[in-house]
């Protein structure tokens, strides 16, 4: 029986929607990838943001190793791990990232705990809850978060292809689609204790991660989440949509994103979306949303000459979610990311 790339991706993601995920799912996957032949371009990272509107305040935190061997040939002349933040405050955007040698870096195999540094720490306390720590080296943002899970965990793609290439292979792991997130935020001397909303996700790989762009949403309200990956450029990709507990998937043949407003970056000289339609329809659920861009920030992976960019983006989304007769309206704030290649 001939599989299309359609259904072998539809098969894939039901699998994935059926695999347990455990603690030891969100660890350090090194160990899994050492017999593959690209080790200079593995990349793996932890991603968290927080979206506090008591504050008017968000902030995404990205703890990510690549080339860890340190062989020749990957995104650096050596292997390097980097701590990047953002702060999106009322007296607007503070980006930082800090590049560390691979020695400054370790992670458990066992479980998602992983230090940068001395001051940069993921620290498992249960299955369901975190705390992260850490500070970029000018001191311009400092934070202390306790994240707790408030929504299932989905393994969204195993080794899943991202390219033409055939060992470019990408896994995702959303382990907290929505959290409750606790502590405080320290941005440019100005301290928030934080009772905010929270999203934990899991990448790691082989990939060029300079050449290959991608689409990433995600927000959450009570009993509902929303995560979009896309590779356009593949094209591949999945959303989905979890209503009180059960989630749908919609495949890359059942959705289509439709940037509708731009902006033009001058430092990078590229257009980025600020405003984009998301269509998709499974059978079962159809979801409509629009995504109005708040704010702003262009970061460049951490090499001699930026090559893709890619900008972290607050923002407001809107919509229906259909499931059957039942009909919710969607209104929530959340993230966003759009790469684009810099010419």
């Amino acid at each position: 029986m001939k599989i299309t790339a359609a259904a072998g991706t539809s098969l894939l993601a039901l699998t994935l929607h059926a695999q347990t995920v455990t603690e030891a799912s969100d660890r350090y996957h090194l160990l899994g990838w050492l017999d593959s032949g690209h080790l200079a371009d593995y990349t793996e990272w932890w991603y968290f943001n927080i979206y506090d509107a008591t504050n008017n305040v968000q902030a995404i935190f990205s703890y990510l190793i690549n080339n860890p061997l340190n062989l020749s040939g990957g995104l650096a002349r050596v292997g390097i791990s980097e701590m990047a933040a953002v702060a999106y405050t009322p007296g607007g955007i503070v980006p930082e990232a800090d590049i560390y040698f691979t020695p400054a870096f370790s992670a458990n195999t066992f479980k998602a705990d992983a230090t940068i540094g001395t001051q940069n720490s993921i620290s498992v306390i249960d299955d369901g809850t975190y705390q992260i720590a850490g500070a970029t080296r000018d001191g311009k943002i400092d934070w202390n978060l306790l994240y707790q899970r408030t929504a299932p965990s989905w393994f969204a793609a195993n080794r899943f292809s991202v390219a033409a290439q055939p060992w470019e292979l990408m896994s995702w792991l959303l382990y907290m689609p929505a959290a409750a997130v606790s502590g405080t935020l320290t941005v440019n001397g100005t301290s928030y204790q934080v009772n905010a909303t929270g999203y934990h996700d899991h990448n790691w790989g082989e990939w060029d991660l300079t050449g290959i762009p991608w689409n990433w949403a995600q927000f959450s309200q009570p009993n509902l989440t929303f995560d979009l990956g896309d590779f356009p450029t593949k094209p591949g990709g999945f959303a989905s949509v979890e209503v009180n507990g059960h989630r749908y998937i919609f495949q890359n043949s059942q959705y289509t994103l439709t940037y509708t407003q731009w902006a033009y970056d001058p430092k990078y000289k590229v257009n980025y979306p600020t405003q984009s339609v998301f269509h998709a329809n499974n059978g079962t659920a159809q979801m409509n949303l629009t995504m109005n861009v708040i704010a702003t920030e262009g970061l460049a992976p951490p090499n001699s000459g930026p090559t893709l960019v890619i900008y972290e983006q607050t923002t407001s989304y809107t919509g229906q979610v259909t499931i059957g007769d039942t009909v919710l309206n969607l209104t929530a704030d959340g993230f966003k990311e759009y790469s684009a290649m810099v010419p």
